[in-house]
């Protein structure tokens, strides 16, 4: 039976917390192109493009998936991106990590095992704002007991790049023969370019809210001109200082484990780097980091806790040069690139992720 066929049979009564194959395939689409045209999902699929609007808008009305936009950075080298480790006392976690997850500087907020008891991805305008962020902001929230911050040097690797591979090759080939500009720019590359100005952090805000807005949705929630917000963008996206993803429910998807990896990777070493990108299964995230023992920082998503053995002999025969120095589970993501997350990992608001807003102040 073709897709499109399956697709009429269970459009109308499809359950929203299920994914069939052509709401996978769909959200697979938008991973790779974010901001596609239905009728060049429509296209791939084999699908009308209204019923491919249609099912999109029911996945992101029930929060199953989404599509969000940020900034790659402040537009100049001194932007820092850090993972942070978050030591707290039992009974104050979860209100802790709800606090956090409000704070539009923090882009992601993980309740982990291991030796953090919370784990923030978190982007600010330079250094000196993160010293402020962690020893003012971070340091003032009550029963938070200490911190440790990671600075990410490179990114070979990051949930933007991380698909669900379900599409067959035609498929893929329908939503890549074309230039899609607006992909995450490696470190060193990321920040060439003028400084963000009002009007580009307005837009950026906007589309942090929904990624997919229209040219028109947009000009009505910035009041800008239409040819003011058609010429920011392009630039914005000709120069990658905007990047576009779609994310989904991770245990709705069939994803719903993800392991941090803590290991060691010799500077010069790039085989065993791209060894970890491009030959171990499950791989969200790939960063280069400093502050530690560890110079290598790893996700890795699998379909149960009982593939992490099967992971661990995969890392070791793909990437014998990895030193694995620690790990830990993410129990719970409360937070995910500026998406406040449920118990089932469906989004349920949005916090736009703001690096240039000034740092939380604790009363």
């Amino acid at each position: 039976m073709k897709m499109h066929d399956t697709c009429k049979m269970i459009e109308e009564t499809q359950d929203s917390a299920v994914l069939d194959d052509v709401d996978l395939a769909l959200i697979n689409c938008l991973q790779l192109d974010p901001r596609a045209s239905w009728r060049t999902v429509g296209d791939a699929l084999k699908v009308d493009p209204v019923t491919v609007a249609r099912r999109w808008q029911r996945l992101q009305d029930s929060g199953t998936a989404w599509v969000s936009a940020r900034a790659t950075g402040h537009g100049r080298p001194e932007s820092c991106l850090a993972f942070v480790e978050v030591d707290c006392t039992t009974s104050n976690a979860l209100a802790i990590a709800e606090r956090l997850a409000r704070w539009p500087q923090v882009l992601s907020v993980e309740h982990t095992s291991g030796p953090g008891d919370l784990t923030l991805l978190v982007e600010v305008r330079d250094m000196a704002f993160l010293s402020r962020f962690l020893l003012r902001s971070l340091a003032s929230v009550p029963g938070i007991v200490s911190s440790r911050a990671h600075l990410v040097t490179e990114v070979f690797a990051i949930g933007d790049d991380w698909k669900l591979q379900v599409l067959d090759a035609t498929q893929r080939a329908v939503m890549t023969d074309r230039p899609v500009r607006y992909k995450y720019a490696p470190t060193d590359q990321r920040h060439h370019g003028k400084t963000f100005d009002a009007v580009d952090r307005q837009l950026i805000l906007k589309l942090g809210e929904d990624g997919r807005s229209s040219i028109a949705e947009l000009t009505v929630g910035t009041g800008l001109s239409e040819s003011t917000v058609r010429r920011r963008l392009a630039e914005l996206t000709s120069r990658n200082q905007i990047v576009f993803r779609c994310d989904v429910s991770l245990p709705l998807s069939g994803w719903p484990l993800v392991t941090w990896v803590w290991g060691y990777v010799d500077p010069t070493d790039r085989s065993t780097i791209r060894a970890l990108v491009e030959r171990v299964p499950g791989t969200r995230v790939c960063m280069r980091i400093s502050g530690g023992r560890a110079n290598t920082l790893l996700a890795i998503a699998a379909h149960s806790l009982r593939e992490t053995p099967i992971t661990e002999v995969q890392l070791a025969q793909e990437a014998p040069g990895l030193v694995v120095l620690n790990r830990s589970v993410v129990l719970r993501s409360m937070k995910r690139v500026g998406r406040l997350l449920d118990d089932e990992g469906k989004s349920a608001g949005v916090v736009p992720m703001d690096i240039w807003a000034e740092a939380p102040e604790i009363e």
